[in-house]
């Protein structure tokens, strides 16, 4: 079980970007929520849920907590489906330039 401190420190991460956003306070429950930050941090550990947080509002048109905590794991495979797509096209563009130029 994450200790409290590591809970909420996900839930104000998830509150700052929310507050970026829309500029209003998230309206759900603290209490209720540092369950799913728990089983969160469980899963992937502090810091990968802070950067799969951060990937989820730079690429959700509403983000919310509760698709966040119920689908994380989707985001992240999407995630790593994205992240290896830009490695691949980037791969063809070096191999593209070097023909043209060899």
């Amino acid at each position: 079980m994450a200790g409290k401190q590591a809970r909420m420190s996900l839930l104000s991460r998830y509150e700052k970007l929310y507050r970026e956003k829309y500029g209003a306070k998230p309206d759900h429950n603290l209490n209720k929520e540092q369950w799913a930050a728990d089983m969160l941090i469980e899963s992937y550990d502090l810091p990968k849920c802070y950067d799969l947080l951060q990937y989820y509002f730079d690429v959700a048109q509403n983000p919310n907590w509760k698709y966040f905590a119920n689908y994380a794991d989707e985001i992240l495979r999407s995630r790593k489906r994205t992240q290896q797509d830009e490695d691949e096209r980037a791969e063809r563009r070096n191999l593209a330039k070097e023909w043209l130029n060899g």
